[in-house]
């Protein structure tokens, strides 16, 4: 036996269970990057539904913080307005306060009443 001989040996054969085992591991393997992947694109238009659903909420909260400043900005206004009309009350009441006293004065033909109360208008109705 010359050193050809040795090296074409034989082929060794392969048992048809091992390479069903291995078809079927591989169609295993197949199926599972199959869904895989159709895992990934199912995740990936949920993630852009998601996204897109956010941003229309984040644009509906900055239309609604519009509308809140806005509002603010009303109250203030009327706040503003609310103080400025009770101060001119309370400058009409003290002016009232003496003009109908000299009404009830001069009616009852109270000279120093009368004198009193036209004092106190002219020192609360004057402007």
């Amino acid at each position: 036996m010359g050193p050809l001989q040795q090296e074409q040996s034989p082929p060794r054969r392969v048992r048809r269970g091992t390479v069903a085992s291995l078809a079927i591991v591989a169609a295993v393997l197949a199926a599972a990057a199959g869904l895989f992947v159709t895992l990934v694109v199912t995740e990936r238009a949920d993630t852009a539904e998601v996204n897109e659903r956010t941003a229309g909420v984040e644009r509906e909260l900055d239309a609604e913080r519009d509308r809140i400043a806005t509002n603010e900005s009303d109250v203030d206004a009327l706040d503003a307005e609310r103080s400025a009309l009770e101060s001119t009350k309370l400058e009409l009441t003290a002016c009232a306060d003496p003009a109908k006293a000299s009404v009830v004065a001069a009616e009852s033909g109270d000279d120093a009443g009368l004198d009193t109360a036209i004092q106190q208008m002219l020192v609360h109705c004057g402007r």
